[in-house]
């Protein structure tokens, strides 16, 4: 499944459902579920501005829709969408918003090194049934009850 690594707080804030752009410089043309990746690095003054303590790193903290790519122009139009991306410092660097939708927070967080874009994370050990059924929603877990 594919992940993308976001900075506490902002992670925090994207499973609360209060950060729906994730501005980045770069695009995409994946669409579909992506695992939400809680690097090492916390933006201290950020955590402070949500008052948000001690934030989790170095996890995958949840699962998200990635259901497009907002391509921005000027900085007229980033600042036009700032309730949505809650970005102060550093907007001239990020051309691209990608559009979140139905955040779903993992009731464990998930140990995981990040890295730069979007990744490929695989359950290292069949073992590892809590991991894999925390990353399918209910949907597809009981889409086949009484159907065999």
């Amino acid at each position: 499944m594919k992940c993308l690594s976001v900075s506490q707080p902002f992670a925090e804030l994207i499973m609360a459902g209060m950060k729906s752009i994730d501005l980045r410089g770069w695009n995409t043309r994946y669409r579909g579920d992506i695992l939400v990746h809680a690097p090492q690095k916390i933006i201290e003054t950020e955590c402070q501005r949500f008052g948000i303590d001690n934030p989790v790193t170095g996890v995958i903290v949840g699962r998200v829709s990635l259901v497009d790519v907002k391509r921005y122009h000027d900085m007229s139009e980033i600042n036009d969408d700032f309730h949505l991306h809650l970005v102060q410092n550093n907007l001239e660097r990020n051309l691209y918003g990608f559009l979140l939708e139905a955040p779903y927070r993992f009731a464990t967080p998930i140990p995981q090194k990040g890295r730069l874009g979007l990744f490929e994370v695989r359950p290292s050990a069949p073992t590892e049934n809590v991991i894999i059924s925390d990353i399918m929603d209910e949907h597809h877990r009981y889409q086949y009850v009484g159907r065999h």
